[in-house]
């Protein structure tokens, strides 16, 4: 017996476009039922109807929904307040516009508690610090009494896990629920689910693009594209035999070390826009197989094996066969080495012994009691048209040292040259100069894009502050160029920031830090909002433009698969120096440093393997009290008294590869 039973459900606009299409899945007690798609969809969409807390504007016109035996839109509102968070509970994407700003963490943990598990005072805080405690929050006790202004975005996403948690739901809906944390937080996370899952047989609706969760946790997928449901299947079978031309290029753009040289297999073109498509099936425009019946009639639902289905025309044919093969994309092409081959002599961006320290403050005349060690004596080398990836968990500094290296935070010490300038001590007049070389793309769009200005403005501002286009004309033209390389309609550029998508916005963001041509950019998780199949698109940009001018790239992420694809160096940084570097084979595939080897571990893999993880205990240490010895020793499993005394020096591995640790000494 089902534990959710979804048949036909349609959700409309009030012009009658259909956002959700038709839509039927069951979920069994205990089982986590993935919907994998790109954004625009519809998968949010679903979940919001499931819960009904559709916007204003939107409503269900058709459909079933139970919920162990409820019928959920029979229910009157004060019946489903008792059902959310009680039977149904929700992790929402963006936790920091989902938690309430003037209340404390606890209290919003507290509200669930007493309406779903009758826990008030002193009993209700002992639960929200388990709860807290449960999904990896340091000083449960204390972050009781925060607000959410106090956390960072991924103690948020984990707050909100455990408001969900609190009330012990029967089902629950995760959209996109380690979207925010960093890989070793992530299978934390996804290990506490799976715990909770076993423990209270609690089914799980899982909302997400990343195919390496989808792996790990879920026993049947659902695959969706502009509103309907194209194919459904056991994880098993979807992973080694995808159906829909759509599915197969979702797997087809994941990057790994196998595409080095290669450009990603990307999706042409964009999601169709609400009521777009009028006739035919969906992805036509999109998809290399489409023929004339399907630009003329939807495809039905064809079922092809137990659990498993497809809509296609391909597969009401007589014979019912298409190629299983991972069709190669138009246009895919091999990637020339020549820019890439560059010596080191050829460096756009040298940093020596970069150090940036904040002072904190207390008292009435503000005496400085102490320092924040954010980034502590750090040294790298950008080749010309090479690729740095730096990588480590949240907190450890990486963006300190983007916004360092721009001297948007002023270094305490150090050097940093640029094109063989010095940029640290010069005024602002002499920065601006350089900075037009030197550009940066932020970890949020939302928070980096002005919401006042148009698209085309905010493009345009960085062209007439560095005098680049001579006339209007020329500025406009240079924009729809930008427009069309980061794969968005010329005619959304008179479009405001919150009229796009997530991951429309980073495109804009990377659009506006090509618009003054520069020969370095600093990319701060610049594909962390974005789809498969548009991150395809955007590495396929990056490594084109790479060629094609020579760029040079700091790229700073924590998505392992696509350092494996783009960058050409890594150096793993641990709070705020580096603790292991090299070329990306030598480092990714001869790992010695015990950090990074925690960090591998933790990718979520396609094939779904989830043995060895290596949980590192505690979180990270604060920069303002840096451990004693070598800083990772509280977390290390490795650990020897030399650890807890001295930092390691370096140890060369190989004439590329550096490691900061005991256990290498020669």
């Amino acid at each position: 017996m089902p534990l959710l039973n979804v048949k036909s459900l349609v959700t409309r606009l009030q012009n009658g476009a259909r956002i959700v299409d038709d839509v039927s899945f069951e979920i069994q007690p205990g089982e986590t039922f993935a919907l994998l798609g790109e954004s625009g969809c519809g998968k949010s969409m679903t979940a919001l109807s499931l819960m009904r807390l559709l916007p204003e504007g939107i409503e269900n016109t058709h459909g079933e929904v139970h919920l162990d035996k409820i019928d959920v839109p029979a229910l009157a509102e004060r019946e489903m307040r008792d059902v959310r968070g009680g039977k149904i509970a929700m992790i929402f994407q963006e936790p920091g516009l989902s938690l309430n700003p003037v209340m404390t963490v606890g209290a919003q943990i507290a509200e669930v508690l007493a309406l779903h598990r009758g826990l008030k005072n002193s009993a209700a805080d002992r639960r929200a610090v388990e709860l807290l405690q449960q999904v990896g929050i340091p000083d449960a006790p204390q972050r009781l009494h925060e607000y959410p202004f106090q956390l960072s975005g991924g103690m948020k996403q984990r707050v909100m896990i455990a408001m969900a948690l609190a009330g012990q739901p029967k089902l629950l809906i995760a959209d996109e629920p380690t979207t925010a944390l960093d890989v070793t937080i992530q299978a934390q996370v996804l290990q506490l689910l799976r715990d909770t899952q076993a423990q209270h047989a609690m089914a799980m609706l899982l909302i997400t693009h990343d195919l390496g969760v989808v792996a790990q946790m879920a026993h049947h997928v659902a695959v969706m594209y502009a509103g309907q449901i194209i194919e459904q299947s056991p994880r098993a079978q979807l992973f080694t035999s995808p159906l829909h031309p759509y599915t197969q290029k979702l797997f087809a753009a994941l990057p790994d070390i196998c595409h080095k040289g290669q450009q990603v297999a990307a999706i042409p073109g964009n999601v169709p826009a609400l009521g777009e498509v009028t006739q035919g099936c969906r992805f036509a425009p999109r998809c290399d197989r489409a023929w004339a019946l399907c630009h003329e009639q939807v495809p039905l639902w064809t079922v092809t094996g137990e659990g498993q289905g497809v809509r296609c025309h391909l597969y009401q044919l007589a014979d019912g066969k298409i190629s299983k093969g991972i069709v190669q994309a138009a246009g895919e092409k091999e990637v020339s080495n020549a820019v890439q081959v560059t010596s080191a002599a050829l460096s756009v961006l040298k940093v020596t012994d970069l150090k940036v320290h904040f002072p904190i403050r207390k008292g009435l005349l503000q005496r400085t009691v102490g320092h924040v060690y954010a980034v502590d004596g750090l040294s790298l080398e950008i080749g010309a048209g090479r690729t740095l990836a730096l990588v480590g968990e949240s907190g450890c500094g990486k963006t300190t040292v983007g916004k360092a290296l721009l001297q948007l935070i002023p270094p305490t010490a150090g050097s940093v040259r640029f094109a063989g300038a010095e940029m640290t001590g010069l005024n602002a007049q002499q920065l601006r100069i350089l900075r037009g070389g030197m550009q940066m793309v932020f970890q949020d769009p939302y928070a980096s894009l002005n919401p006042k200005m148009r698209a085309a403005e905010i493009l345009q501002e960085g062209m007439d502050a560095l005098f680049i286009g001579s006339s209007s004309n020329e500025k406009q033209q240079r924009i729809n160029v930008l427009l069309d390389q980061v794969g968005l309609a010329q005619g959304a550029k008179w479009r405001y920031p919150h009229e796009f998508s997530g991951g429309q916005r980073q495109r804009i963001a990377i659009a506006r830090a090509l618009a003054v041509n520069p020969k370095l950019l600093i990319c701060d998780e610049p594909t962390s909002a974005l789809d498969v199949s548009v991150q395809a698109q955007i590495l396929n940009l990056l490594k084109s433009l790479q060629q094609e001018l020579g760029l040079s790239y700091l790229f700073i992420t924590h998505n392992l698969a696509v350092v494996e694809y783009i960058a050409h160096e890594v150096c793993v940084m641990y709070l705020g120096r580096i603790v292991e570097r090299g070329n990306v084979e030598e480092v990714l595939h001869n790992t010695k440093h015990p950090y990074t080897r925690a960090l591998l571990s933790a990718v979520p893999r396609i094939d779904g393997d989830r043995g060895g993880i290596i949980s590192l205990a505690g979180e990270m240490p604060s920069p303002a009290k840096p451990p004693q010895g070598c800083h990772f020793h509280p977390r290390c499993a490795q650990v020897m008294d030399v650890c807890r005394t001295s930092y390691p020096p370096a140890s060369a591995i190989s004439h590329t590869q550096l490691v900061h640790c005991h256990l290498y000494r020669e």
